[in-house]
């Protein structure tokens, strides 16, 4: 899966290398930043893979500088970060590949930071609403269920966005959370990324999470996005969907009758973690 990728916590970074005017630091967070003077704008390919997997992520930038914040959310381990320029077409020629290793004493805390996929930061209107939101209730389960009512009463899903890219063109697509804040509408993608920038924001440990569910909403074929988040009280990872929530909503279901929680049975087959 390849997305096309147009921090929050202020922590110390360590220069791992440096060559063919590639810079790769690494956060400390659970992320590394990519810096590459691409003056000519070249699409630039950038992929992380954690050692003993077959599992790689593939992050594409085309800025003129190019600064990069790459997530590596397959938990603690060593990760390979290769960056690529563009020749033509589908073909890239490689530029530097590191070693990276990720030894976070909590490795749920890099699902706290700001990322390619998930960015934001406390001056975004959409983090300052979760914050705002959040200090009306106690508990951070209350917090989640604060949030997650204002999205699903407040969103809409955005069917013509979704056929312009739904011929392949979502494979390349990144949510921007200030867009999405604003207009009020978005694809999974959108609202997942709006919900775990929002949800992190108040120190919630949320990952964006991409697949193919199947429960009676979905046939296990459809590629979906939801939240799967770490629930402090609960001691465990649970999972929300409101894209699926917010369609059900405006399709005049009663919020009272939706759930919150989703099974794990029903959101099994999973594809990417962010």
């Amino acid at each position: 899966m390849f997305f096309l990728c147009f921090i929050v916590f202020m922590m110390p970074t360590v220069i791992v290398h440096a060559e063919n005017g590639v810079g790769i630091s690494d956060n400390r967070n659970g992320t590394i930043t990519v810096k590459y003077a691409n003056n000519n704008k070249i699409k630039i390919a950038i992929t992380v893979e954690k050692s003993g997997t077959n599992v790689k992520y593939n992050y594409f930038v085309q800025d003129k500088n190019v600064n990069a914040v790459i997530p590596m959310t397959l938990g603690n381990g060593n990760y390979t970060v290769s960056v690529l320029k563009n020749i033509e077409g589908n073909r890239y020629s490689p530029l530097f590949s590191k070693e990276v290793s990720l030894q976070l004493k909590d490795y749920k805390s890099s699902y706290l930071t700001s990322n390619e996929m998930i960015k934001w930061n406390k001056k975004n209107a959409a983090i300052k609403k979760a914050n705002k939101i959040a200090k009306k209730y106690k508990g951070q389960l209350n917090k989640v269920k604060g949030i997650y009512k204002y999205l699903v009463t407040n969103y809409h899903y955005d069917y013509n966005k979704f056929a312009k890219n739904s011929n392949g063109n979502l494979s390349y697509y990144t949510p921007n959370i200030n867009t999405t804040y604003k207009t009020k509408k978005g694809i999974g993608y959108d609202i997942s990324a709006l919900t775990a920038s929002m949800l992190r924001s108040i120190g919630v440990q949320t990952k964006m999470v991409t697949g193919y569910p199947a429960n009676k909403y979905f046939d296990g074929k459809s590629y979906h996005a939801w939240n799967v988040l770490y629930s402090k009280e609960k001691k465990k990872w649970i999972i929300i969907d409101v894209t699926c929530d917010m369609c059900l909503y405006e399709q005049k279901t009663k919020y009272k009758n939706l759930t919150m929680i989703k099974k794990a049975s029903q959101y099994s087959n999973i594809k990417y973690e962010y």
